[in-house]
């Protein structure tokens, strides 16, 4: 008698749509995650937007919150297109990422050693902060532990899943402006600190990139059907990170 394999419920499901605003078609990247998440959000970047929903939000809400917020979405991408090269101030009021979520950062002197709370949708640094230059530095320096502990789980996680891969490999960091991550021909992985400000999805299909040249050192057929073995969405991922990248590496 043969035992039928139970299937793993689907985690998260992407689709892809065009909102029509003003003279422009803007390409928005649906993502229906099973994840505890309790309601819509929109981010924008400059070659598009991404809307995150519960799993089970009917396609009524979704294009609700798409046309509700439709010169909102024009008005943010020409704005981020405009001001693409800039680099932030660090100043409360300003948008900052983690973890996919745009959060509003808040900056707050006073006593104390300063340090970094995150909160639902802000990011507050407070503390003894001399100026801006400050304020960016401790922003920085959180990121990057952040992305220390993340990084690191996540490539302990995809090591211990593909099947090319004898031992986790050595990671380093670093801040990087053209390129998300490396790995050298000695198969040490270098992860980009800004991608800390990605969603998770997004994350690991860097990692598996990276995983994959330990067993294809070049960007040929064989490696992208590698890339499709061990994540078959990864071109979805990849579409949403060049979508908000941009912004990501400007700081």
């Amino acid at each position: 008698m043969f035992k039928t394999k139970k299937l793993k419920p689907v985690s998260e499901l992407r689709s892809q749509q065009f909102l029509l605003c003003r003279d422009q078609s803007i390409p928005v990247t649906i993502i229906r995650s099973r994840r505890r998440r309790r309601k819509l959000t929109l981010q924008v970047g400059p070659a598009g937007a991404v809307l995150r929903a519960p799993f089970a939000t009917p396609n009524a809400d979704v294009d609700a919150m798409l046309n509700r917020n439709r010169d909102w979405i024009y008005e943010r991408q020409q704005l981020l297109l405009e001001q693409r090269g800039a680099a932030p101030r660090y100043e409360s009021g300003e948008c900052h990422d983690y973890l996919g979520q745009p959060l509003k950062l808040q900056v707050c002197s006073g006593g104390g050693r300063a340090h970094v709370v995150l909160g639902d949708d802000t990011l507050l640094v407070s503390g003894d902060l001399a100026d801006t230059k400050h304020v960016a530095r401790v922003l920085q320096q959180w990121y990057l532990r952040q992305a220390q502990q993340l990084f690191a789980q996540r490539l302990r996680f995809w090591s211990g899943r593909l099947p090319w891969v004898a031992d986790v490999p050595e990671l380093r960091l670093r801040r990087m402006r053209s390129r998300w991550g490396s790995c050298s021909a000695d198969g040490r992985i270098c992860l980009n600190t800004h991608l800390i400000k990605a969603d998770l999805s997004c994350i690991d299909y860097v990692i598996v990139h990276e995983l994959c040249h330990l067993q294809e050192f070049n960007h040929s057929a064989r490696f992208y059907a590698l890339m499709t073995e061990a994540m078959p969405e990864w071109q979805k991922y990849k579409v949403e990170l060049e979508a908000i990248g941009a912004r990501l590496v400007r700081e």
